[in-house]
Order: C-alpha cells, then structure tokens, then sequence
C-alpha cells in the first residue's frame, strides 16, 4: 500500500487494568497532537487485560508518528505494542 493510503491502525496490548487512567490520557493526548480520531478497548481474558487502540483513517507516516509519541509516554514502559494495519474494503 502507498503510503499516503488511507487505513485503520489496531495497536493492542496487555497492560494492568489500573492503568486505564493513564491509557485514557494518552489517547487524548494523541488525538490532540496529531488531530486523529481515536478509540480504546478493554478486554479481560485468562487473567489478563488486553487493550486494544484503534485509529481510523490515518497514513503510515502518522502511525509512525503515533508509535514515536507512545515511545516517550511512561506507561508503555515495558509494554510490548503490537500494531496492525488495514485497508476498508467496504463502506
């Protein structure tokens, strides 16, 4: 894919549930840094809690930026980021 082309970026991983605060900000503050629209999920499964961000129409240039700013951020410090790219196929 070109990489001006429009996708949406999954980036999931586990983290502790009391960090929801701290995800909360960070998506924030990612939406106000790069003006993205942005969501988060929770899931709990095995005894472990499984967040998963999902930003819609963004570039590859702007996921770069995404995982450069979350780099700096102290709550994925020591969190493993694990993103995935896809094209809309369908409306």
């Amino acid at each position: 894919m070109p990489d001006d082309m429009p996708t949406s970026a999954f980036v999931w991983y586990h983290a502790d549930q009391t960090c929801k605060a701290d995800l909360r900000a960070w998506m924030q503050h990612v939406q106000q840094a790069l003006a993205i629209q942005r969501r988060l999920y929770q899931r709990q499964q095995d005894e472990k809690t499984t967040f998963m961000e999902v930003f819609e129409c963004v570039g590859f240039a702007t996921i770069k930026k995404i995982e450069q700013l979350a780099a700096q951020q102290p709550c994925f410090h020591g969190i493993t980021r694990r993103c995935e790219s896809f094209e809309r196929i369908t409306p």
